[in-house]
């Protein structure tokens, strides 16, 4: 199994919720108001409902077959794309990890 993780600024949460939709993702954990530190800047953990300044995290567990993660990065890809235009080729904030993934109970 593989397990992807999603890291974005909380304006794109919406916008890959409903990605998810259109794909057929039935099952993930989101996480909201994560903080971190990175190439975009630092963003505290934040308990509050602020929509703004807060990221959130994204894990789709994969199976075996992991036929959904052409399609995942793909439309990760394009999201990615129509975002940066504007941003004269700087970072946004999203960003994705595939990592493995084993499940042991």
């Amino acid at each position: 199994m593989k397990m992807l993780h999603i890291v974005c600024g909380k304006r794109y949460e919406e916008e890959i919720v409903a990605m998810f939709n259109d794909l057929g993702v039935k099952g993930y954990t989101v996480i909201s108001g994560v903080g971190g530190c990175g190439v975009t800047g630092t963003v505290p953990a934040s308990s509050s409902t602020s929509t703004h300044g807060t990221n959130t995290l994204f894990l789709v567990a994969l199976g075996y077959e992991a036929t959904f993660l052409p399609k995942i990065v793909g439309a990760l890809k394009g999201l990615r794309a129509k975002h940066i235009q504007g941003h004269e080729d700087r970072e946004i904030p999203l960003k994705v990890f595939l990592q493995p993934c084993e499940i042991i109970m």
